[in-house]
């Protein structure tokens, strides 16, 4: 995309993060199915990426800065992963995999992990599930399941060797993820 300046969101913003290199540069993303990147020495949003529909803590930036994941509240096409320099969509990672007739699981909360960003975690409603996938393959290394209602809220320790996961049914639940 060519750098200029966007309106902005258009609605409510439900997520933001820093980018890990850049200091001034800022993602956002909300209702109105866009991420917003934000440069904050101009002041404005500078570049958009239309499709995501972010409705909690789901927007990440991969720590070599060069992915954006993206968590969407929808029945399909839930998990993606964006190019940061062509906000070009470079993959979907499926929720349900093969034959599987699930719920499927609307997305609130993602997150990379915090240590090489090797591995997402999310978490949502429908479903009322986390999971933990592996980028290489974008196959599930690790679900939590049996939740009363929805995932609002996942977070990997810095050392990457645990995911908590929270949400509507007021527990908290740790899950031990070096294995994975």
């Amino acid at each position: 995309g060519e750098e200029g300046r966007t309106p902005g969101h258009s609605n409510r913003v439900f997520s933001l993060k820093f980018h890990p290199t850049m200091r001034s540069v800022l993602v956002t993303g909300g209702w109105d199915n866009t991420l917003q990147i934000w440069d904050l020495r101009r002041g404005h949003a500078v570049r958009a990426i239309f499709g995501p529909h972010v409705c909690g803590d789901a927007v990440d930036i991969a720590q070599d800065g060069e992915t954006i994941l993206t968590g969407s509240w929808r029945v399909d096409k839930q998990l993606q992963l964006w190019d940061f320099r062509s906000e070009r969509l470079m993959e979907t990672i499926p929720w349900r995999t093969g034959a599987s007739l699930a719920q499927p699981c609307m997305v609130y909360a993602a997150q990379f992990s915090k240590t090489g960003s090797r591995l997402i975690a999310a978490g949502g409603s429908g479903a009322n599930e986390a999971k933990i996938f592996d980028r290489q393959g974008g196959s599930v290394v690790g679900n939590v399941l049996g939740l009363t209602r929805a995932c609002y809220s996942v977070d990997f320790s810095n050392s990457g060797t645990m995911l908590a996961v929270a949400g509507g049914d007021g527990c908290v639940r740790i899950v031990n993820v070096s294995a994975c």
